[in-house]
Formats: structure tokens, sequence, C-alpha cells
């Protein structure tokens, strides 16, 4: 069964950023609680580059977008 699922990954990323300065986290910060670099935080939120997937939901997870 196939399924058509769409992601709105510029509302994500903006929903990350909101969250991320709501809790007064630095990107630094996010990275280090993250286990991942500074820049791929920056690459992330300004959606330039692509980053692996296990970055952005590492991101996401930290700030509370990904259900457990």
């Amino acid at each position: 069964m196939e399924r058509n699922i769409q992601l709105n990954w510029q509302l994500l990323v903006e929903e990350a950023v909101k969250r991320r300065k709501e809790q007064k986290i630095s990107q630094r910060r996010l990275a280090a609680i993250a286990g991942i670099s500074q820049p791929t935080i920056s690459r992330f939120e300004q959606q330039r580059d692509d980053i692996q997937l296990s970055s952005a939901m590492k991101i996401l997870d930290v700030l509370g977008l990904i259900e457990k």
C-alpha cells in the first residue's frame, strides 16, 4: 500500500527555530546537546545546504518535535 505523505519542511524548520529561541538555547548549546556541530545547526536553520536526516532528527528530538 503506497501512501502520499507530504512534509512541510520550511514550517518544521521555522517551528524548530522558534522553539530553540523560546527555550533560550544557543545554536552552540543545541549542537552540544544533540551531539552535532554548530555549523550543522546553522545550515539546518537557514535551509541552505543538505544535512543528514539523522542530524535533523537529533535537532528535532532535542526541541521536542519528535513524538516518542
